[in-house]
């Protein structure tokens, strides 16, 4: 096997014992982020090696709220088992070693999501949802007049979306702090 192709064999098989390994679906941004900040591949690697890993039904790619999760298919389990002692062992030591905090900030950035469009010159639309088992449990969509509002509301739900949640829950349900039954008497 030339040293071409037995790159690509690798960066394959890494990329099936990754998502073996986090057992969870993976979207592209995710995956494109982990193995480029670790570098274990580069980024034009890593796409060609992800199309055509679809294509050879090696992963399975499912499509929800206009983003790509791959999860790896039954064939595979069995290439990268086949094929496994093409990647370092030092790299699966350290793929390892740091999986249950890769999987921790993977399920944190797709349960809590705030993105904004523009509707038109003076009007944007803010989407913040707060997303558990792919399952929506909030979903809030709100026009603003600038860019700016837009932006700060993203960036203020992704920081305080657990608190936020609660909070509108509490007052939905007619659980307001403020409205104490010794103060409605």
């Amino acid at each position: 096997m030339d040293l071409e192709s037995r790159e690509k064999a690798e960066n394959k098989v890494l990329l099936l014992y990754f998502l073996n390994r986090v057992k969870i679906p993976v979207s592209n941004m995710q995956l494109t982020r982990i193995m480029l900040e670790n570098r274990y591949m580069n980024y034009f690697l890593l796409q060609q090696s992800v199309h055509e890993m679809i294509q050879d039904k090696l992963i399975n790619s499912e499509t929800r709220d206009n983003i790509d999760y791959y999860t790896m298919s039954a064939e595979g389990e069995r290439m990268m088992s086949m094929f496994l002692d093409l990647v370092p062992v030092g790299v699966r030591v350290r793929l390892d070693e740091n999986i249950d905090i890769i999987r921790s900030v993977m399920r944190l950035e797709t349960s809590i999501i705030a993105e904004y469009t523009l509707e038109n010159e003076n009007e944007y639309e803010v989407k913040c949802r707060i997303i558990e088992d792919f399952k929506p449990l909030i979903d809030i969509r709100l026009s603003v007049g600038s860019r700016d509002d837009a932006r700060s509301i993203c960036n203020n739900w992704k920081a305080h979306a657990k608190e936020i949640y609660p909070e509108v829950i509490g007052v939905l349900l007619g659980k307001d702090k403020e409205n104490t039954p010794e103060e409605a008497e």
